[in-house]
């Protein structure tokens, strides 16, 4: 049967080679190694082929052309019925790949399963069950899968490798643990069962059970560097940070060549002290040169003591990178322009093309184009990126209505909104972005109207029952309406500063200041905002404590010069003169 399927293995793995989608323990360029080399062998002829039926030989050959073609439902179905008939290994192989690709679940765990029962004891097998069962949220059977790695592969990674898996329900996580206890491993490997056991109850923030778990773990094991880590961090998270510092300090004593440890120690001093952190990355960077991630690290803090000059060649050789390019570009950027090398920024900045500083970086070049060439280019250059990446358009619509905003348009920043409505209707974002803009601008009946449409959508969203309520409150006279939606809000969210300082504001409108008073004086303790700041100090003022409201003013326009809100609530209020400039 090897032979029959030789073509078919380099075509599928060569279509595969480029569209894996999931991390796997079984490497897709393996499957291509091993498909080229079977290809470049001589034919075996030792499987006759009247041993082949002619029925399953014709399906084979049907599954090979559909191959070729990329008609995978069509392959799929013939090789999975041939696997069920011939129990062929290479068979179910190759079927398992295919259902794999199109995330046909059933089909994947049943020639997981069938594959395990023809060959017990094959590894390639067992990884390939792993994988499986990870991706289909059979937790149970992944640790079966993990556990045998363990025991007989000596492959502690892959049993590691199913504490990864998400636990959705406090059942599942009984159950997990339950089932550890049944695994079949020696004596001298169950104590990683407890190390197991407490990343399970880490995931589950259960952080003390864990503590007690690795604690049983690493009195069994000694000094085991992934024990030690781990209860570093659960120390860390339960804001032990001493005890955890204190961890990591004694294992650095017994054997200071603990590269991941001392990496850990070095991120956990770097919050309370920049310069020990440095001590210990300058450590790490002379044992290893080349540990991007190091350099990368040592960048950050150099950046944040403005020590540009020798933040730069680390950002440059952590660039090298792939994983690390986007951010380190993207700090290289910020240098730059804190250093007003305008073209060197923009140029960093539009080499951030992914990650968590890819929209920011779009802001960046976009602002700088406007403000150092023109309006036009910066809008060209948004809008090419909403070409190139559509994945991101929704946000880059965003960028491109702030950019105009901040240029003092705001109708061509509505419009820009309006026209991302057109490409993707009803977006939450577009159409909460758009109700802001258009409530700057005074036309309440389209923010209503976009925040009615998200209402719709999530009828609880405290976010936008605030948002509606406010924007009703100063834009109608329909103040009952705007506390009824306002104290809805609250309800869901009683401990926000913004909904609760609106719903002092509303009551202010209704006539009720004294009930005013208390929440808007909750607000502004929780939040020192200036807005917060224009309404309890018109609220003090009306209630007879100008001095207490001129206070206020005064002290939160020290903060916040000539802030719009609280100079025009004061020239309304005839308070302006009252504070010497």
């Amino acid at each position: 049967m090897k032979v029959t399927i030789n073509l078919s293995l380099i075509l599928f793995s060569i279509a595969l080679a480029s569209c894996a989608s999931q991390p796997s323990l079984i490497a897709t360029e393996s499957l291509l190694q091993e498909a080229v080399e079977s290809s470049l062998a001589p034919e075996k002829t030792d499987l006759p082929l009247e041993k082949i039926s002619s029925e399953s030989l014709y399906d084979l050959l049907v599954g090979d052309v559909a191959l070729s073609r990329n008609q995978f439902d069509t392959a799929l179905a013939k090789y999975s019925y041939q696997a069920r008939v011939t129990n062929d290994q290479e068979v179910i192989k190759l079927t398992l790949r295919i259902a794999e690709h199109l995330e046909d679940q059933s089909t994947r765990v049943e020639m997981a399963r069938l594959w395990l029962e023809v060959a017990p004891d094959n590894t390639e097998a067992h990884r390939a069950a792993l994988d499986t069962f990870m991706a289909s949220g059979n937790v149970l059977e992944a640790l079966d899968q993990g556990g045998w790695l363990y025991q007989n592969r000596d492959d502690l990674d892959a049993f590691i490798f199913v504490s990864t898996a998400a636990v959705v329900s406090p059942k599942l996580f009984t159950s997990i643990i339950d089932h550890l206890a049944t695994l079949s491993l020696s004596d001298e490997k169950k104590p990683t069962i407890r190390f197991i056991e407490a990343i399970f109850y880490q995931k589950s923030n259960q952080p003390i059970k864990a503590e007690t778990k690795t604690r049983e773990f690493l009195a069994l094991r000694g000094n085991d560097q992934r024990g030690l880590l781990l209860l570093a961090q659960l120390l860390h998270q339960q804001q032990r940070k001493d005890e955890a510092i204190a961890v990591l300090e004694e294992a650095l004593q017994d054997d200071p060549s603990a590269r991941k440890l001392r990496l850990q120690y070095a991120r956990f001093l770097a919050a309370d002290s920049v310069d020990k952190a440095i001590i210990q990355f300058n450590l790490l960077q002379a044992d290893d040169p080349k540990d991007q991630e190091v350099n990368f690290l040592l960048g950050l803090l150099r950046l944040s003591q403005n020590k540009f000059d020798l933040a730069i060649p680390l950002f440059q050789q952590a660039s090298n990178t792939p994983s690390l390019r986007a951010n380190a570009q993207y700090h290289l950027g910020t240098i730059a322009e804190r250093q007003n090398r305008i073209v060197d920024a923009i140029n960093h900045y539009t080499q951030v093309r992914f990650g968590r500083n890819y929209i920011v970086a779009a802001s960046r070049v976009s602002t700088l184009l406007a403000t150092h060439r023109n309006i036009n280019e910066a809008r060209q250059y948004l809008q090419r990126l909403r070409f190139s990446q559509p994945q991101q358009a929704v946000s880059l619509f965003q960028v491109e209505s702030n950019l105009l905003i901040s240029m003092q348009q705001p109708a061509q920043a509505l419009q820009i909104l309006s026209s991302g409505l057109e490409t993707f209707p009803n977006d939450p974002e577009l159409l909460y972005a758009r109700s802001m803009v258009a409530e700057q601008q005074d036309n309440f009946a389209l923010a209503e109207s976009d925040l009615r449409i998200l209402l719709a959508q999530d009828e609880n969203n405290a976010t936008i029952l605030n948002a509606l309520g406010y924007t009703m409150a100063l834009h109608t006279d329909r103040q009952q309406e705007a506390y009824d939606l306002i104290i809805r809000a609250y309800n869901l969210s009683p401990n926000s500063p913004s909904i609760i300082d609106s719903l002092g504001w509303v009551l202010f409108k209704l006539g009720r200041a004294q009930e005013a008073l208390t929440y808007l004086e909750q607000a502004y303790n929780m939040v020192s905002d200036p807005e917060i700041a224009a309404h309890l100090g018109e609220v003090y003022w009306v209630l007879g404590n100008s001095e207490q409201a001129l206070e206020l003013w005064s002290k939160t326009l020290k903060q916040h010069p000539n802030h719009q809100e609280i100079m025009q609530t004061m020239l309304r209020l005839g308070a302006s003169a009252s504070i010497a400039p």
